[in-house]
C-alpha cells in the first residue's frame, strides 16, 4: 500500500456513507453478458481501528459492502506483517479468519517477514510448511511483501524460494523503503531470473515510477511523478525478458497510466496479459480510486478489459 504525503493529505474523514455514494458514482464495470460484475481487485486491506476514532475498522463486511457498490465481485485481502508496512501489524491469522466466512467472495493471503528466516524460521523445510498451512487454510499468494530490506536480500530469496515450492504468488512493494532497488531495477531481474516459476506482481511508488527511463534514486520514492514518460522503463523491459512478472494498478498504478495519455494507452494494451486491476482500498476514510475511470478514460478493446479486469488475476490464483 501507499503511503505518501500526498496521498495522506487526500484523505479526510468522510463516513461511510459518502466513500459508498463516491464509489458508486464510479464504477468500473467488467460484466458478463447476464449483467453481472465480475471485477477482481487484486489488491484490498482489512484493518482493525487505528487513529482515534476517525479512522475506524475496516472490516469484511464493510469491504463487501464498498466492493457491491463499486461491482468488484472478488478480492485478495492482504496481510501486512512486517513493521515498515503499516501502523500496527494486520496478521495472516486475522486475514484468515476474518475472510473465512465470505471465501466466494474475499481470497485470502498469507505474509511472513523474511528476517524471521534469519531468526526463528531458520530451516528452509519450516518456511515451506508455514506456507503450506497458510496454502491449506486458504490463502491464494503471498503478500503484501513489504520488509525494510533490498528486494534481493538473502533473507527475501530464501522466503521466493520457498514460495516458488509452495506456488503461491508473490504480491510486493517496491521504493526507497521496502524492497529496495536501484534505477533499472536489476535486483528485481536478479529475483525474476533466479524463480523463473514464480509470478511476481509489482506494486508500490518505486515499481510505478520504473514505467520510465532516465530515473534517479530518489526518483524511485516519488509518489506521483507527472509529466510524460521518458523512453526506456525498466517495467516495459523486465516484462519483455520475464514472462513470470507482473503489474498491480492500484494506489499509484492508475496514476502511472494517467500522466501520460497516449504511453498508457499503449502500455494497458501492450502490456493487458500483465496488469491486473487493484484499489488499495485499505482505510474508511479513502474516497479517491482513479482506477475506477481508468476503463473509461482510455479507449480498449474488449479483450483487454476483460484480461485486465478479471482474467489476469483468475489465472494466477488459481480461481474458478
Amino acid at each position: 500500500m501507499d503511503q505518501s504525503p500526498l496521498a495522506m493529505a487526500r484523505r479526510t474523514f468522510v463516513g461511510h456513507s459518502f466513500a459508498t455514494a463516491f464509489a458508486m458514482a464510479n464504477p468500473l464495470r467488467a460484466t458478463d453478458d447476464r449483467g453481472r460484475s465480475e471485477t477482481i481487485d487484486i489488491h484490498v486491506h482489512l484493518a482493525q481501528q487505528w487513529y482515534g476514532e476517525s479512522h475506524g475498522a475496516l472490516t469484511a463486511t464493510h469491504l463487501l459492502r464498498w466492493m457491491d457498490a463499486n461491482h468488484i465481485a472478488q478480492a485478495a485481502v492482504l496481510p501486512l506483517v512486517s513493521p515498515e508496512a503499516f501502523w500496527y501489524p494486520v496478521t495472516t491469522e486475522f486475514v484468515l479468519r476474518e475472510t473465512e466466512p465470505f471465501r466466494d467472495r474475499l481470497i485470502p493471503f498469507c505474509a511472513i517477514d523474511p528476517r524471521a528466516l534469519g531468526t526463528h524460521l531458520t530451516d528452509r523445510q519450516q518456511v515451506v510448511d508455514m506456507l503450506r498451512r497458510y496454502r491449506d487454510a486458504g490463502a491464494r499468494g503471498l503478500g503484501e511483501h513489504k520488509p525494510q530490506l533490498a528486494i534481493d536480500d538473502p533473507l527475501s530469496l530464501r522466503l521466493y524460494e520457498a514460495s516458488s515450492e509452495v506456488k503461491l504468488p508473490v504480491l510486493f512493494h517496491l521504493d526507497n523503503k521496502a524492497n529496495m532497488d536501484r534505477p533499472g531495477l536489476p535486483g528485481l531481474a536478479k529475483v525474476l531470473a533466479a524463480f523463473p516459476e514464480l509470478a511476481f506482481i509489482g506494486h508500490g511508488k518505486g515499481w510505478w515510477a520504473s514505467i520510465a527511463g532516465g530515473l534517479t534514486q530518489e526518483d524511485l520514492h516519488v509518489s506521483y511523478p507527472e509529466g510524460p514518460v521518458q523512453p526506456g522503463g525498466a517495467i516495459d523491459k523486465l516484462m519483455d525478458q520475464f514472462p513470470n512478472l507482473y503489474g498491480d494498478l492500484s494506489s499509484s498504478g492508475a496514476h502511472a497510466m494517467l500522466r501520460d495519455r497516449e504511453f498508457g494507452q499503449k502500455f494497458l494494451v501492450r502490456r493487458a496479459d500483465r496488469l491486473l486491476f487493484g484499489t488499495d482500498y485499505y482505510d474508511l476514510t479513502q474516497r479517491e480510486f482513479q482506477q475506477f475511470s481508468l476503463f473509461d478514460t482510455f479507449s480498449l478493446p474488449p479483450d483487454v478489459k476483460q484480461k485486465i479486469s478479471r482474467e489476469n488475476s483468475q489465472r494466477l490464483l488459481g480461481l474458478d
